[in-house]
């Protein structure tokens, strides 16, 4: 089957024309397996969920069978990442998982299902307290950051290395470092030399505030609890106000309000607002 490239359809478009192909091939299966599976972004599945449940009586038997059937595919690809880990696992020693690991990301075989059953499996090991167990895991899971990160683009590569640091100082530094031109460089002797006109930053701000968005995107899609996804995107809202600030600090206001604007629309969509909690029934009656 011919490669499609992916389409910049908006929602609305896509899926009528994806439910209209649908009908002409007789169901959602064949026409999502006819191509339209890979012309998906990784905001459709979200975007439908929350269709879904809007939807009127006369649009939700459709909109089901459409879900239903990528639900179908997404558990497939969580098989195959079940399988990786087995595979792993059974290379014995820890030098050889990682030789394997290395060789997974290499032939290009990993996606966001492998981090799913890794940190699936290192939760199940912390409950049952198989502590040997959720070392393993976290160590699979942090070098296979590490080894994506190699062959990432600059910009999400450098987000990557944001998240897994705890220390705000030593974020901001590295922050500073590829989100800023820089106007020296530093000598063996620890002396700087000026660079002039200054060195075009690594990562261009919008550059970074586009892979913030897409690993966003990525991330309300997995199937794992409504609590992990909020902990996980606030984590990247820290990181996001952290390189605001480095933004302020070096770029004028045209831009610092470029990068803003680019991350509302993906934070919306991360973090919504949440109803506060249900008081309990005595307190509601006395209000």
């Amino acid at each position: 089957m011919p490669i499609i490239q992916p389409t910049t359809m908006l929602f609305d478009d896509m899926l009528a024309a994806l439910l209209k192909d649908a009908e002409s091939k007789g169901s959602v299966d064949a026409a999502l397996d006819g191509g339209w599976l890979e012309r998906l972004d990784d905001t459709f599945i979200p975007s439908l969920a929350n269709l879904v449940n809007a939807a009127t009586p006369e649009e939700l038997p459709k909109l089901l069978e459409l879900q239903k059937s990528l639900d179908t595919r997404t558990e497939k690809r969580y098989e195959r990442a079940r399988d990786q880990l087995q595979t792993l696992l059974g290379a014995g020693e820890l030098n050889k998982m990682d030789a394997a690991l290395c060789s997974l990301v290499r032939k290009g075989e990993v996606d966001a299902g492998l981090f799913y059953v890794l940190l699936r499996n290192q939760e199940d090991a912390r409950a049952s307290g198989d502590e040997g167990g959720e070392r393993l895991m976290i160590h699979l899971h942090s070098r296979l950051q590490e080894e994506l990160e190699k062959r990432s683009e600059p910009a999400l590569a450098l987000l990557h290395k944001l998240t897994r640091m705890d220390m705000p100082g030593v974020r901001a530094n590295l922050l500073r470092q590829n989100l800023v031109p820089q106007t020296e460089t530093l000598l063996p002797d620890g002396t700087t030399l000026p660079i002039n006109p200054p060195a075009p930053a690594a990562v261009q701000p919008m550059a970074f505030a586009g892979a913030i968005e897409g690993a966003l995107d990525k991330i309300v899609q997995l199937p794992i609890a409504q609590e992990a996804i909020y902990a996980t995107a606030e984590d990247i809202r820290q990181v996001a106000m952290e390189a605001r600030t480095v933004v302020a600090e070096s770029y004028n206001r045209e831009e610092l309000e470029e990068f803003q604007n680019a991350l509302t629309g993906p934070f919306s969509r991360a973090l919504p607002p949440r109803a506060p909690p249900e008081a309990p029934a005595a307190e509601a009656e006395a209000a």
